[in-house]
C-alpha cells in the first residue's frame, strides 16, 4: 500500500511527477502554493495580477521541473521562479509605451457601436482565437511568446530551448499559417460588408 501523497518528501514527489504521476505535482503545488502566492502578493498589490502570475509560475514549474537540481529546497526554487516571473512581468510592462498611436479608429470602443459591428468584432476575435489554437504546438508556443507575451527573440529562445534562428523561422512560419487560416474569415467579412 502506498503512503498518502501528503506524507512524501518533496524530492520523492518530484521524481514521481517526472515519472508521469500528475497527482504528485498537484500535491507538491498544494504544499507550497500559499508561500508562493504570499511572495507574489508582496511584490504585486493587485490580486488579479497575482493570480495571473501564479498561473504563469505553475506553468513554468511544470515545464522546467526536470531542471530542479536539489541544490536548494524546492520551496526556495519555486519562490525564486515566482520572483523572476514578477520581475519579468514588470520589465514587459515598462517596455510598453504609455500611449500608442492609433492607426485604426475602429478599435476604440464606442457607446454607439452598432449590433452588427459588435457581432463582427466578436466574430473576428473568435476566428483569431480558433486559428491560433489550430496551429501546431511548436508554432503556437513561439507565436504566443513573441507576439502575445512580447518576449524578445533571446528570451523566447531560452524559454523554448531553441536557437534564435530557429525562433525566427518558427515565428515566420507561424505567422504564415495564421494568415492562411484567417484568410477564409476575412473573405467572409468582406462578403458580409458588401451585402
Amino acid at each position: 500500500m502506498t503512503p498518502p501523497l501528503e506524507t512524501l518528501e518533496d524530492s520523492t514527489l518530484i521524481k514521481l511527477t517526472l515519472a508521469g504521476r500528475v497527482d504528485c505535482f498537484g500535491a507538491l503545488m498544494d504544499r507550497h502554493m500559499v508561500a508562493v502566492r504570499r511572495r507574489i502578493l508582496s511584490m504585486v498589490r493587485n490580486t488579479n495580477d497575482a493570480d495571473d502570475l501564479l498561473q504563469e509560475v505553475l506553468l513554468k514549474v511544470w515545464c522546467h521541473l526536470s531542471t530542479f537540481r536539489s541544490e536548494s529546497t524546492f520551496r526556495t526554487w519555486i519562490t525564486r521562479v515566482a520572483t523572476n516571473e514578477v520581475l519579468q512581468s514588470r520589465r514587459r510592462e515598462q517596455r510598453r509605451p504609455l500611449c500608442q498611436a492609433i492607426s485604426d479608429l475602429n478599435i476604440l470602443p464606442s457607446s454607439c457601436e452598432s449590433p452588427h459591428q459588435s457581432f463582427a468584432r466578436v466574430e473576428v476575435t473568435e476566428a483569431l482565437r480558433r486559428a491560433v489554437l489550430g496551429l501546431p504546438s511548436k508554432y503556437r508556443q513561439v507565436l504566443v511568446l513573441r507576439d502575445l507575451q512580447e518576449l524578445d527573440e533571446r528570451e523566447t529562445a531560452q524559454w523554448l530551448k531553441l536557437s534564435i534562428p530557429a525562433v525566427k523561422t518558427r515565428l515566420f512560419r507561424a505567422r504564415l499559417m495564421l494568415s492562411a487560416a484567417l484568410q477564409p474569415s476575412r473573405n467572409r467579412e468582406v462578403e458580409r460588408a458588401a451585402a
